[in-house]
Formats: C-alpha cells, sequence, structure tokens
C-alpha cells in the first residue's frame, strides 16, 4: 500500500468546518485529531504551535479554495493527518482572493522522510481539478470525501 493510500485510510475528516480563519481552522482539526485519538491530548498545544509557526513563516493557502496547513513536531511517532471542509468557506488571504473551503492538515515527526510532501502535492494536484474539489464539498461523510482524493 503506498503512502498515500495509508494516509487516506487513517485520515481524519471532518465536514463541518466552523473556523473564521485560518487559526480557528488548524485549531479545530487539531483538536479533531486529538478525539480521534491520533495524537495525545495533553500534546494539543504544542502539536497546533508547529502548524501554527509554520504557517505564520509560510501560508500553506492556495488558489483554488485549498490550504495544507502542516508542521513538523516531535508530539507524533508517525504522520497525521485530518482533512476538513468548509461548505461556506473562510477569508485566507488565498492567492485568487477566493475563500478556503478544504483544508488538509498535516502533523509531520522530525524523522519522517519527504514521503508527506508527495502526500500533499498529490492532493493539491486533485484538488486543483474544480469538479473533484466541488464533488469533495459536496460530500455528506468520511467516505465521500476521501473517494475524490483515492479516484
Amino acid at each position: 500500500m503506498s503512502t498515500y493510500d495509508t494516509m487516506l485510510d487513517k485520515a481524519v475528516v471532518i465536514n463541518s468546518l466552523k473556523g473564521e480563519d485560518i487559526f480557528g481552522v488548524i485549531a479545530e482539526l487539531v483538536d479533531a485529531l486529538v478525539a480521534a485519538g491520533a495524537l495525545p491530548e495533553d500534546k494539543r498545544e504544542d502539536a497546533k504551535q508547529a502548524v501554527v509557526r509554520r504557517e505564520m513563516s509560510a501560508s500553506t493557502v492556495m488558489p483554488g479554495e485549498i490550504a495544507l496547513p502542516h508542521g513538523r513536531t516531535d508530539v507524533v511517532a508517525e504522520l497525521a493527518c485530518a482533512i476538513g471542509i468548509h461548505k461556506e468557506g473562510f477569508p485566507a488571504d488565498a492567492p485568487d482572493d477566493e475563500p478556503t473551503r478544504v483544508v488538509i492538515l498535516m502533523l509531520v515527526p522530525p524523522a519522517a522522510g519527504s514521503g508527506y510532501i508527495a502526500f500533499l502535492g498529490s492532493v493539491s494536484r486533485t484538488l486543483m481539478d474544480a469538479d473533484k474539489r466541488a464533488a469533495m464539498i459536496a460530500a455528506t461523510d468520511r467516505e465521500g470525501v476521501l473517494a475524490v482524493l483515492r479516484d
């Protein structure tokens, strides 16, 4: 099984993000990883800060309603991924001035190789297709979201 398939199998999916900006959404997705048992509760703040630090150094908001926040942190022993859909979208200073609706968050252990970069690249290429992105936003459950990424 490829790293891509493994990441999707383990991904936490939230179909109803409510955050009003990228930092609120990052917090929401980190909370989802804690709730799913993919991240220890006592490591929540450290994980969130790792992603926020990375986001502050260079925005991961892309054109096409997409953001790919991620950060290296020793609070996870293996890659952890949370996929969030914000049905209405939120302002995130995207290069195309469009609201952000699809957010893929990753926590990356320090010893991880570059496999997560390939994962993020594959996801972003899939989501640059407007029809696939629309299908993902319209999905009503985890399997619907993941089916788009597996297609």
